[in-house]
């Protein structure tokens, strides 16, 4: 017997046994044995031992999902998020994700966690998503980490602590991801509730700075801004500002409108700006005496007073004295 009819003899006895065993975990799955219909997906999904089929993979996956196997949930949710055999369903997704999440599946635990914080699939619930990047952030998952510590950066869903945001930024940028570096940067380098570490922030900006992440080219500006840790070159930083706002960074594009105003009396800037996300205290300084003037803002002095207020809570010591004769008006007026 030549070699080639070898090899095709055993070619046809493997595929006979394949064939025979896949007809057996066929008639396991449906005498209701929920491992052989978890086995049986599996290779309808992989193509083993017949011609690949997501339709009647998903069939079986989901009889399994449904008999409560942890794995086939996570393999049902898949594909109702990817459409594969089935009309895409993020709410079935969810669902099926939340399933395996609750029983312990850590790529589910993931997913919901993403799916609440983005709101796919489900009513988006920021505090539900922190719970469950909690999980995942404490058995190490870099990408829950790091979104902890955005949450601890930006105040929510809870309140701004940038000790507590650079804590789990750390714990990211143990495992080399990219945005937490920028982000830790950021945080050593913005001279507030966390020391700052000059030296270590240029370290940390040198990979997203490469990758043209903007947060790392706004903590980077800011250092060129001040003459933190490097040369003073406000020129250079405003190039910097300029590439974080075109990426769409809040804070850069916050900064580029307050260097306008200052230099071009330009307000524009701020028009399209969600005041919520205001950090500085010379923004609400120049919100609130536009709203005094009157002139690029309805004149109104009860919301000038509030800015006043929150940038005096910011350090500012113009905004203080604004408030305070704001505050003698208030009495001449009564005197009379």
């Amino acid at each position: 017997m030549n070699i080639k009819k070898s090899f095709l003899i055993i070619a046809f006895i493997g595929l006979a046994v394949t064939s025979a065993n896949a007809q057996g975990l066929l008639q396991k799955a449906k005498s209701g044995n929920v491992r052989s219909m978890y086995e049986l997906a599996n290779q309808y999904y992989n193509g083993v031992g017949m011609l690949q089929s997501y339709k009647d993979a998903f069939v079986w996956y989901k009889q399994a999902a449904d008999k409560n196997n942890v794995e086939s949930q996570y393999k049902t949710a898949y594909m109702y998020e990817n459409g594969l055999g089935t009309t895409q369903n993020l709410t079935n997704a969810f669902n099926y994700y939340l399933k395996a999440a609750e029983r312990g599946n850590e790529k589910s635990q993931l997913k919901v966690a993403v799916m609440f914080d983005q709101g796919e699939g489900t009513v988006k619930s920021p505090a539900r998503a922190m719970v469950w990047y909690r999980v995942c952030a404490e058995r190490h998952e870099a990408y829950a980490q790091r979104r902890l510590g955005d949450m601890y950066l930006e105040g929510s869903p809870v309140e701004q602590n940038l000790q507590e945001a650079a804590y789990w930024y750390e714990k990211a940028v143990a495992q080399n991801d990219t945005p937490s570096m920028a982000c830790l940067a950021y945080i050593l380098s913005c001279n507030q509730s966390v020391r700052p570490d000059y030296e270590r922030a240029l370290q940390l900006l040198e990979i997203p700075l490469a990758n043209n992440d903007p947060m790392a080219q706004f903590a980077y500006a800011e250092l060129l801004d001040k003459g933190n840790g490097i040369e003073q070159d406000r020129q250079k930083a405003m190039e910097y500002y300029v590439l974080a706002a075109n990426q769409g960074l809040s804070l850069a594009k916050e900064m580029n409108a307050v260097n306008r105003y200052n230099k071009y009396n330009d307000f524009s800037g701020f028009l399209d700006m969600d005041v919520k996300k205001f950090t500085r205290a010379e923004s609400w300084l120049i919100l609130g005496k536009e709203y005094q003037r009157g002139v690029n803002l309805k004149q109104n002095t009860k919301e000038a007073e509030k800015c006043f207020k929150k940038a005096a809570e910011l350090g500012s010591v113009e905004a203080i004295n604004e408030l305070s004769l704001m505050e003698g008006i208030r009495l001449n007026k009564k005197r009379r």
